[in-house]
């Protein structure tokens, strides 16, 4: 059997990875996907492998939600056991900064997180804050309330100091870099693996099936069982094979995130706010090189925002409001940090924000994308299922939620999504310091955006559903329709 794999992100890599566990060993994988990764959504992110810190007061409601949520979960379980199985696989083609492993004294995977609950935005923050302390207790994670004064490396300024936070021993984060080398490092040195340096334009059907891929020069790769796995550009990819089949429409979730040094001010533990309109609000999560290396590297995040095409550089406003947000509410020694890079990450976001994961109606094909910012983090659960997809093994049936040809996940209803998108848009706001004179004048704009969100719902036909928060403009300049 020969696996055609197009995409060398998370989520492709790792999926490559566990079809090595799991088929024979006269079975083939091509992985086809540009060696530059241009827009990469892994090397942007943080990987902060967080569920309990991503709950928001309109969490769990619905049973797609709650799902997503058990898998997430699920995810930050099971990353020691995954990173552990990466290493064992890898053996001598361990790469150079992992060759000294330190995964349990501190290396590039850690635990331990702390949100804190600040006066920097709105009451959005109390609420999603009081909605992730319940769902550690309903869910019995462990975790424990804290003096803000005493959380390691926070400094913040005096008037956007946290009120209260929770540390949660069991979150953390790795170096998305060294876990992408290392599976890099795996899969170009097991024979059954052929990796090609290319970027794929479209498929080709015949027949009710994929017949190949053809990439950008012109080459047709072929195989058996095909995963589109490529992240945000999946969309255009299907939009020019012309198949006949109708997914979710994707987007481009433009995340911008900052590897900064901070000399004299190392971090050791993951520092974040609650989310935050429409977005993961700030975080600020240390940045592991390798054995005898700094340790005062530090990823900021992360900015967020819908396009219909990819952007290639991160908006000053994005990165300006990052270094602000970073300084003032959680260290304001990061004044004198060095700017190392700025990294722009596509998150693969789809018209009703929740994944697209499942076989196709075409026989041979199967897509996994639409992960948004959870792809990293999820990647030890989704690849283990999307393996047993390839292969034809029978999978939990909750995914069929996810399916890529399903209808639009409309999991909320009109009033609650428009008080959604008030709420998000406010909070919003108030990030870039809008300060109302008097509470007369807050009720006012609240009166505003709600009337222009109500005349949306009304335009598109959402009559008895909410639009998501991070839909509004793309609904709003026709890019997301309904069918």
């Amino acid at each position: 059997m020969k696996y055609v794999i197009i995409g060398n992100g998370i989520i492709a890599l790792s999926s490559a990875f566990r079809l090595l566990q799991k088929c024979g060993s006269q079975d083939e994988i091509v992985i086809v996907g540009p060696a530059d990764r241009v827009g990469s959504a892994t090397l942007a992110a943080a990987a902060m492998q967080n569920s309990f810190a991503e709950i928001g007061a309109h969490s769990l409601k619905s049973d797609e939600d709650f799902f997503h949520f058990e898998l997430s979960h699920k995810a930050t379980r099971e990353w020691p056991a995954f990173e552990r199985d990466l290493i064992a696989a890898a053996g001598e083609n361990l790469p150079k900064d992992c060759s000294q492993c330190e995964i349990y004294t501190g290396g590039c995977f850690e635990q331990g997180t702390y949100v804190i609950n600040n006066t920097a935005t709105d009451e959005l923050d109390d609420k999603n804050f009081k909605a992730i302390l319940q769902a550690l207790e309903d869910f019995n994670e462990q975790h424990m309330l804290v003096d803000p004064a005493d959380i390691p490396n926070y400094y913040p300024s005096q008037h956007k100091r946290a009120t209260q936070a929770v540390y949660i021993p069991n979150e953390g984060w790795l170096n998305p870099r060294l876990v992408l080398e290392k599976l890099d490092n795996i899969l170009a040195n097991d024979d059954r693996v052929t990796v090609i340096d290319a970027k794929v334009t479209h498929l080709e059907a015949e027949g009710g099936q994929i017949k190949h891929v053809v990439t950008e020069g012109g080459e047709c790769v072929s195989g058996d069982e095909y995963l589109l796995a490529a992240g945000a550009p999946t969309q255009s990819i299907l939009e020019n094979s012309k198949l006949d089949i109708e997914t979710i429409k994707m987007f481009y979730g433009i995340g911008v995130s900052l590897e900064i040094v901070s000399p004299g001010y190392p971090h050791t533990k993951c520092i974040r706010t609650p989310n935050r309109g429409g977005a993961c609000g700030v975080y600020t999560v240390p940045f592991y090189l390798g054995p005898g290396k700094s340790k005062e590297h530090i990823v900021i995040g992360a900015s967020n925002y819908l396009s219909p095409e990819p952007v290639y550089h991160g908006r000053l406003i994005s990165i300006e409001h990052l270094m602000r947000a970073a300084t003032e509410e959680i260290n304001g020694h990061f004044y004198n940090a060095q700017l190392v890079r700025t990294n722009v990450g596509w998150r693969p976001t789809s018209q009703d924000t929740f994944p697209l994961i499942g076989r196709s109606s075409l026989r041979n094909l199967t897509i996994a994308t639409g992960t948004k910012r959870d792809g990293f983090h999820m990647s030890p659960v989704l690849s283990e299922v999307i393996a047993d997809m390839l292969l034809h093994n029978p999978v939990d049936t909750r995914f069929s939620y996810f399916h890529p040809e399903r209808e639009l996940i409309k999991n909320v209803d009109r009033e609650t999504g428009i008080d959604i998108v008030v709420e998000s848009l406010m909070s919003e706001q108030y990030q870039h310091d809008y300060r109302p004179s008097n509470i007369r004048m807050n009720q006012q704009v609240r009166n505003t955006y709600r009337q222009d969100i109500e005349a949306l719902h009304d335009k598109v036909g959402a009559v008895d559903w909410g639009i998501p928060p991070e839909l509004v403009n793309m609904y709003r300049r026709g890019f997301a329709k309904v069918k």
